[in-house]
């Protein structure tokens, strides 16, 4: 099994959501409201009939996404070689919780019993703003899961593509060993050198 790569069940979803941003390719799969409405519908987040998005609904989901993002940072805490380097460009902006924090605020959900009795969270709204708290349930149930904090985005700061982390000790950092763990060994291989 790899360590590092896909995350299970409905966390994909969320992981998805934050690669819909590609820093290293210059891509943003969340460049126009109506890129956002397919996202959100390609992801099964919404249903086919839901409303068309704002630029507001827009500006929300891309906030939710560099505050999960920036969360996410915070769950590396470990480097190969027993070098911790510097937060990432995510992890030094403004507090990663509070960010995150203020986009759930704004989120609605209600409880429902589905029809096998079990009693479930769901978004109150429909449209992106259910979308975007379904993302955030998805966090939620991944927290009680244990498995939010394998969630993480890789430490190279010209990457920062989510991955899970499949590793027993939970101390992956980089979404590719072969690529971007490769170029920081590379790179602090030449620090050390040069001093």
């Amino acid at each position: 099994m790899p360590d590092i790569g896909q995350a299970p069940g409905e966390l994909a979803a969320l992981q998805a959501f934050v690669n819909t941003l590609d820093i290293e390719q210059g891509t943003d799969r969340l460049a126009t409201a109506a890129a956002f409405d397919e996202w959100l519908l390609t992801a099964g987040l919404v249903d086919p009939s839901a409303s068309r998005s704002a630029q507001a609904d827009l500006a929300r989901a891309v906030e939710l996404r560099e505050a999960l993002r920036a969360v996410l940072a915070t769950h590396v805490t470990h480097r190969v070689d027993r070098v911790v380097s510097r937060p990432s460009r995510a992890a030094r902006s403004a507090d990663p919780v509070t960010r995150l924090a203020a986009v759930a605020a704004t989120a609605q959900a209600g409880i429902q019993v589905d029809a096998a009795g079990r009693v479930v969270l769901t978004p109150a709204e429909s449209g992106s703003r259910g979308g975007l708290t379904r993302l955030l349930l998805i966090a939620a149930d991944a927290t009680t899961r244990g498995t939010w904090a394998r969630l993480k985005v890789c430490s190279a700061d010209d990457c920062q593509w989510a991955f899970y982390d499949r590793s027993p000790g939970r101390t992956g950092c980089w979404c590719s060993m072969q690529i971007c763990g490769s170029r920081a060994k590379s790179r602090a291989y030449r620090s050390r050198a040069a001093g």
